[in-house]
C-alpha cells in the first residue's frame, strides 16, 4: 500500500506514538527511516531511540550505518503509530503542494538507490578483500596440526581445520577499503598504532595461538572466509566475512551414499566420528537452507541428513523447527540427538 511522504515534523510526531525499547521495532523504524528520506532520517530516528533506557549514542550511529535501505518502508511507521494512537492530521493540499512532495519524494527515491547500489558496490569489494586476507592467512600463517582447547573440551577430532603458527590480526579498514594481515610481533605495532578511540571505520579480528580456525568454502572448494572460535567456545567471524552459502566439510563427500549437515563444528565432528558419515557444517540455522540446497545440487544421489539441534529449553526450540522445515523442502531427513544431549557447538 502507498501512502503520501510524511514531512520531517510528521515524521518527528509520528514516532512518538511508537514505543522504542523494543529491539527489532527499533531497527525495523530504522530502516524505514532509511529507506524514505535517506542520511537524512537520521536525526529523526536517534531523537525517537533516546526515548529507550538501553539507548546509546555510538550504537545508534553504528546501527545505522549497517542499516540497508529498501528492506522496510514508511507504511511499517504509519501502522506502528496508528496502533499507538496516532492519527496523522487531515487537512486539503494544493495541486502544487502534491507536485512538490511527489517530486521531492521521488528525489529521495533517486537518492536512495544511488545509495544503496553505492553500499552494494562497497560491500562486495570489502568482501572480496577479506577473503583475500582470509587465504593469506591459511596459506602463510597456520598449520594443518596442531593442539586446541576448544576440541580437547569437546572432545571431538580435527578435520580440515586449521591451527595459527602465531598471533594474528585481520585489520579492516572500510574508508580505504582494503584489509592487512599482521603476524607476530607486527600485533603489537598495529594496536601500538591504532589510534584512541578507535575509529568506526576500522575493524579487527583478532587471533590467537590457542584459537581453532575454521575455513569457510564455496561450491567450487574457495575459501572466503573464517569462523575463529576461541578457548571458550566464542565463534568469531571478519567484518564483511562472507557466510551465505558457505559451509565447512569434515569427511569426503564425493560418492558417498549419505551426507549430514550440521550448524556447529562440535556437534558436526560428534557426529562423523560416530556414523562415519561425510558432514557439512552451515554454521547456523539461518544458513543450513543455503547448504543443505546447494549440497542437493552437488551430490544428488546422496541421501541428505539434516542433524539439527533440539534445545526443548528455547522458546519455540528453534533449532528443531528450522531442521524439519528444511528437510521436509529438499525432501531430506531430520535427525536430532535421542540420548544424553551433546552441546550446542
Amino acid at each position: 500500500m502507498q501512502h503520501d511522504p510524511l514531512t520531517f515534523d510528521e515524521l518527528r510526531l509520528a514516532l512518538q506514538y511508537i514505543p522504542a525499547d523494543d529491539r527489532e521495532t527499533w531497527v525495523n523504524v530504522g530502516n524505514a527511516c532509511k529507506t524514505e528520506y535517506g542520511d537524512d532520517g537520521f536525526a529523526a530516528w536517534d531523537e525517537w531511540s533516546q526515548q529507550a533506557e538501553s539507548y546509546k549514542a555510538a550504537d545508534a550511529k553504528s546501527v545505522w550505518r549497517s542499516l540497508t535501505p529498501g528492506h522496510v518502508r514508511l507504511g511499517t511507521i504509519i501502522k506502528l503509530a496508528q496502533a499507538g494512537g496516532w492519527q496523522r492530521e487531515r487537512r486539503e493540499m494544493s495541486a502544487e503542494d502534491r507536485r512538490r512532495l511527489k517530486a521531492e519524494a521521488e528525489e529521495r527515491r533517486k537518492a536512495r538507490e544511488a545509495e544503496i547500489e553505492a553500499d552494494e558496490e562497497r560491500r562486495a569489494a570489502m568482501q572480496r578483500a577479506v577473503g583475500m586476507a582470509c587465504r593469506h592467512v591459511l596459506q602463510h600463517h597456520c598449520r594443518d596440526q596442531g593442539r586446541s582447547p576448544y576440541l580437547e573440551h569437546k572432545q571431538v577430532g580435527a578435520h580440515g581445520v586449521w591451527f595459527p603458527r602465531c598471533a594474528l590480526v585481520i585489520s579492516i579498514d572500510d574508508r580505504a577499503q582494503m584489509t592487512n594481515v599482521w603476524a607476530g610481533e607486527e600485533v603489537k605495532r598495529f594496536f601500538d598504532e591504532l589510534p584512541k578511540p578507535r575509529p568506526d571505520h576500522v575493524s579487527f579480528l583478532r587471533i590467537q595461538q590457542s584459537d581453532l580456525i575454521i575455513p569457510l568454502r564455496d561450491v567450487e572448494g574457495t575459501v572466503h572466509s573464517l569462523q575463529v572460535i576461541k578457548e571458550n567456545g566464542t565463534k568469531l567471524f571478519p567484518k564483511y566475512g562472507r557466510k551465505a552459502g558457505l559451509w565447512h566439510m569434515l569427511g569426503e563427500p564425493e560418492g558417498a551414499p549419505l551426507i549430514g549437515v550440521a550448524e556447529g563444528y562440535a556437534t558436526a565432528a560428534s557426529i562423523h566420528a560416530a556414523m562415519g558419515w561425510p558432514v557439512a557444517v552451515a554454521l547456523d540455522a539461518g544458513n543450513l537452507a543455503r547448504v543443505a540446497a546447494l549440497l542437493r545440487n552437488l551430490y544428488p544421489d546422496a541421501q541428505l541428513v539434516i542433524c539439527g539441534d533440539d534445545d526443548p529449553e528455547v522458546a519455540n526450540n528453534p533449532g528443531r523447527r528450522k531442521a524439519e522445515q528444511v528437510a521436509e523442502a529438499l525432501g531430506a531427513v531430520a535427525v536430532f540427538p535421542t540420548t544424553e544431549r551433546t552441546e550446542a557447538a
